[in-house]
């Protein structure tokens, strides 16, 4: 009898957009998201599938780098709009880039898990938009900013 092995099935993407689940209401800001999203899920499959750690490293910089460019945005178009929690807010955003430079240094140093870094963003960036992200948004449209 005749066996054949089962093909592979792609693996699920490490983080999939859902404007019905992470959308913020402001098109601008669900763009820029839905970019650091992506990046988060190439630095897991660099990681996991590639086992490339030279261009999950640059990915990794790279996605500080971005998600830095859009928390300046967000917090401009927050004091523009007077929003109230705006101080709150970039503590939040402050304490998610130390942590974030943090995690790579020990990934760069070998005493950290390489998938470490993709599923701490993962697990800040959902609840991070869900939530305090979508505060600001309602302000923002509120008062016509964006």
């Amino acid at each position: 009898m005749w066996f054949s092995r089962p093909k592979p099935q792609p693996e699920a993407p490490f983080f999939v957009w859902s404007d019905a689940d992470h959308s913020v209401g402001l098109s601008v800001f669900d763009r820029e998201h839905k970019h650091l999203a992506a990046l988060v899920s190439k630095v897991h499959a660099t990681l996991k599938v590639d086992r490339d750690r030279v261009l999950a490293q640059k990915l990794m910089e790279t996605l500080i780098q971005e998600t830095r460019a859009h928390f300046v945005h967000e917090e401009k178009a927050m004091a523009e709009a007077g929003y109230p929690d705006l101080e709150a807010h970039a503590e939040l955003h402050a304490a998610l880039l130390k942590e974030a430079q943090d995690l790579l240094r020990q990934f760069l140093a070998g005493t950290l898990s390489s998938l470490a870094l993709p599923q701490f963003l993962k697990n800040w960036l959902i609840p991070h938009i869900q939530g305090t992200d979508r505060k600001y948004s309602a302000a923002l449209r509120r008062q016509g900013i964006l």
